[in-house]
Order: structure tokens, then C-alpha cells, then sequence
């Protein structure tokens, strides 16, 4: 070769180039899986084929049981209208001197569940948003359950309306837990029917105190308690 002839690329360059193109298209990327929305989710839960194959009744108990939490919200609500009427409970109760007090003892008492309720509306949103839905419908469930009880032990009116207004309190976050709860938890393509059953369930507290009242109160006799 003459000396003054000009040298060749060298071929290890090249070599190097590719190998490291090479080297880098071989590295793995990230599968990128495709985002689904929250009604999707839901909508591809409900579709699914339950474990032991057991059918989509599991949906219906769920939204069953919420209904029957609501319905537990009217019956507290329903029993005020019999009470008051009720000959013994006027006289535990309502009696000043020789008249039934209805026009403040009677209002006290019913208008003290109703401003529970409203106090309790604007605050269990909020705390449904902080300790979950679910916790906050069974906290109110419970406390339902424990002022209710104490309420029928009242001695006097003030007792009753004080018990009354924090029944309520645990009604109005027991309606913000099922209504909320049964809203995000229902598939779309079932949603209006799911919360139709929840809501309808409602009347179901109304029918059950009318029909304890007609057993209790048939007769001068029955306790209010």
C-alpha cells in the first residue's frame, strides 16, 4: 500500500454504531395499558362471571340491604306521627297540668328529629368524603339503633326531644351513605334500577310503622314505648 494513499473508515466504528442501535431497540419498553373510566370498571365487574358461579344476585342483596338501611330512615321518621296520638304517650308525655300540650311539647318533640336531620345533611357529605361512605352509613346505623332505644325510655319531653334530634343526626348520615353509596357502586347499565330499588325501600319503613301502630294501638291500652 502506498503511504500517501488515504486510510479506510474503520470497520469497528461501524461495528460499535450498529451494536448499539441494536442494543437499544432490544431494550423492553413499557406495556402502556389502556385507561378505563370508573363506570367502565363498574360495568366490567358487573359483567363477569362471579366466583363459585354464583349468579348476579349478589348485586341485588347488596342494593337490598341498602334499601332496607333507608327504609329504617322513614320508619323512624313515621313512628312521631302515631306516638302522638297515642293516649298513653300524651299522658307520659305530653300532659301539662289538665291539657295536652301539642302546640309546644307535641312540635318540640317532632320538629327536633327534622332539625337533626338538617344539621347532619350538611356535615355527613363531608365526612363521607373523609372516612368513606360505608363508615359513615354503619356509624349512623348505629347510633340510629342507640337513640332510638334511649328515646323509648324518656321520662319527660325535654328527654325525648334532646333524644330525638340526636336520632336525627345518625338518620341524616344514613341517608348520605345510602344514597351516595348506592350511586357510585350501581354498573351504568343498571344504575337506574339498582337506585329505584334502594329509594322504593323507603316505604317499606312507612308500611312497617303503620302496621305496628294498628297492633299497638288498637286499643286506648298500648304503650308508646
Amino acid at each position: 500500500m502506498n503511504a500517501f494513499e488515504p486510510l479506510e473508515p474503520h470497520s469497528s466504528a461501524g461495528a460499535s454504531t450498529s451494536e448499539t442501535s441494536s442494543s437499544s431497540s432490544a431494550t423492553p419498553q413499557p406495556i402502556m395499558t389502556p385507561t378505563r373510566s370508573l363506570d367502565e370498571f363498574l360495568e366490567s365487574a358487573y359483567a363477569s362471571r362471579p366466583r363459585f358461579g354464583i349468579s348476579k344476585l349478589y348485586y341485588a342483596i347488596i342494593f337490598f340491604a341498602l334499601g332496607l338501611a333507608n327504609s329504617g330512615d322513614s320508619a323512624e321518621m313515621g313512628c312521631t306521627n302515631y306516638i302522638l296520638s297515642s293516649k298513653t304517650f300524651q299522658d307520659d308525655i305530653l300532659k301539662n297540668g289538665d291539657d295536652v300540650d301539642f302546640a309546644n311539647r307535641g312540635a318540640a318533640i317532632a320538629g327536633a328529629h327534622f332539625l337533626g336531620m338538617l344539621i347532619s345533611g350538611l356535615i355527613s357529605g363531608v365526612l363521607a368524603d373523609i372516612y368513606g361512605r360505608r363508615s359513615t352509613l354503619l356509624v349512623g346505623l348505629c347510633a340510629n339503633s342507640i337513640f332510638g332505644l334511649a328515646a323509648a325510655a324518656s321520662r319527660n319531653a325535654v328527654e325525648l326531644a334532646i333524644l330525638r334530634f340526636f336520632t336525627g343526626i345518625a338518620v341524616g348520615a344514613v341517608i348520605a351513605g345510602v344514597v351516595t353509596l348506592s350511586a357510585e357502586i350501581a354498573p351504568p347499565s343498571r344504575r337506574g334500577r339498582f337506585m329505584t330499588l334502594v329509594a322504593s325501600c323507603y316505604t317499606l319503613g312507612f308500611l312497617y310503622t303503620a302496621a305496628w301502630a294498628v297492633v299497638i294501638f288498637r286499643g286506648d291500652e298500648g304503650s308508646w314505648r
